[in-house]
């Protein structure tokens, strides 16, 4: 393994408070109900106008209309809602310390991405970042993980995909990228074994005597 592609949300970043909230603001401006949340949170982890499609279009909203409420939140404004997972600061450190070389494929977009990573200092740790503005195809198309080969000169078999969402490791799965899958993010273990990580981590205890097991 000579590259760790890790997501964002989810995976290293609790950001579910700033996501809920987010959307239950778009919804009371909507005048939709709240229980529309529970739809909404199936598609946390593709980009956010895809999650909105799925969600909105059978309910007959218009994306762009949805999109607007959803943006109106001032998410910016509201990002100390989101910390990074137990132990994900001290692992980050770990494996830099090990020399080891990390990148991010994520669907949030780049000028959000970049602002909270700096939040906590992170923002030169990762080479490639690949966000929805890097690609024409997000989540779960292979595209991002395929960039990543082509801008590194890795091969597949090289990189290693560390996501909590199936459109991770669907992502991985199709560029013939290995994943390993987290559990405390949005999606059960049965959800996240169905899409064949070579492993499953319940916690970042775990993730670590993963990863050290693959330098």
């Amino acid at each position: 393994m000579k590259l760790i592609a890790w997501d964002f949300d989810g995976t290293l970043v609790d950001s579910r408070p700033l996501i809920e909230a987010g959307m239950a603001h778009a919804l009371d401006a909507l005048g939709q109900p709240r229980s529309v949340m529970h739809e909404w949170l199936k598609y946390v982890g593709l980009p956010v106008e895809a999650g909105i499609r799925n969600t909105f279009g059978p309910l007959g909203l218009d994306d762009d209309t949805v999109l607007k409420a959803y943006r109106s939140f001032g998410h910016a404004e509201h990002e100390h809602l989101m910390q990074p997972f137990e132990g994900i600061p001290e692992l980050l450190e770990e494996l830099r310390g090990r020399g080891q070389r990390m990148a991010v494929a994520t669907s949030k977009r780049r000028v959000p991405l970049l602002r909270q990573m700096a939040r906590w200092g992170w923002e030169a740790w990762f080479d490639p970042i690949i966000t929805p503005d890097e690609v024409t195809h997000g989540k779960p198309h292979p595209e991002s993980l395929e960039k990543m080969q082509a801008l590194t000169g890795l091969a597949p078999e090289e990189i290693l995909m560390v996501g909590d969402t199936p459109f991770d490791l669907d992502m991985a799965r199709d560029a013939g990228v290995p994943s390993v899958a987290v559990g405390h993010g949005f999606y059960s273990q049965e959800a996240l074994a169905a899409c064949g990580p070579r492993a499953y981590a319940p916690d970042t205890a775990a993730l670590r005597d993963i990863l050290l097991a693959y330098l």
